[in-house]
């Protein structure tokens, strides 16, 4: 029933690739056949000295961080993640949040892991978006690992503009102290997954890191969607 009301759906409005922007066919969910082969992936969740962890060296202790695949400037996915985050396309992250556990399951990357919390946008930048992507993308994350999402937890006190032109000691300025974690027992001694859409120079998660040791959290793991080629 559920096959035969979407392909009427998709005849009156066809689904498009979120990368080529080709229409999709049935068995197609956001990105082609053609595009979700070809995404730019990391294979960081094999490697655990990879780029991404090593920008959490020397600053705090991170168990593991990996991100799903690579973007840079001009290249169709950096479209794709801009899609998710500005365009409405949440569902597109939680899809891709459960494609990232289930391609990296045998690697071990995601064992252990107690609980996952997104990355908090401010309440005023969230009701002007409708939505966090980061939540939507844990929440594909959770779902597959089938453990509890906590993203009420983790707040953003400070309305940050956005970092995309900044540098990294301006960025690593703005973000720190920016984040807190309200009291709650789900999180204390245990192994949090903290989930962003992209990582750049690693502020952002660096200063929600942070907030989650004061609070109590045992062991910190990072996971990104993209990991940006600077």
């Amino acid at each position: 029933m559920r096959s035969w009301i979407r392909d009427i759906a998709d005849f009156f409005f066809p689904r498009t690739c979120l990368v080529c922007g080709n229409v999709l066919m049935h068995n197609e969910e956001h990105l082609c056949l053609h595009c979700l082969p070809d995404m730019p992936r990391t294979d960081f969740c094999y490697h655990p000295d990879n780029a991404m962890a090593q920008l959490f060296y020397g600053k705090l202790r991170v168990e593991r961080a990996a991100g799903y695949f690579y973007f840079s400037k001009g290249s169709d996915y950096r479209l794709l993640i801009h899609r998710i985050k500005y365009n409405g396309e949440k569902e597109c992250g939680r899809y891709l949040g459960q494609l990232f556990v289930r391609e990296n399951r045998d690697s071990r990357f995601f064992d252990g892991i107690d609980c996952v919390v997104p990355v908090p946008l401010h309440p005023r930048k969230k009701r002007m978006r409708g939505y966090n992507q980061s939540e939507w993308i844990a929440r594909g994350i959770a779902e597959e690992l089938n453990i509890p999402l906590v993203a009420d937890a983790l707040i953003s006190r400070t309305h940050r503009m956005s970092q995309t032109r900044k540098g990294i000691y301006d960025r690593y300025l703005s973000t720190r102290q920016a984040f807190d974690l309200l009291p709650d027992n789900r999180l204390v001694g245990r192994h949090v997954l903290l989930v962003d859409d992209v990582v750049t120079t690693g502020a952002t998660l660096l200063a929600c890191g942070e907030a989650l040791a004061k609070g109590g959290v045992t062991s910190i793991s990072m996971a990104t969607l993209a990991v940006a080629k600077i």
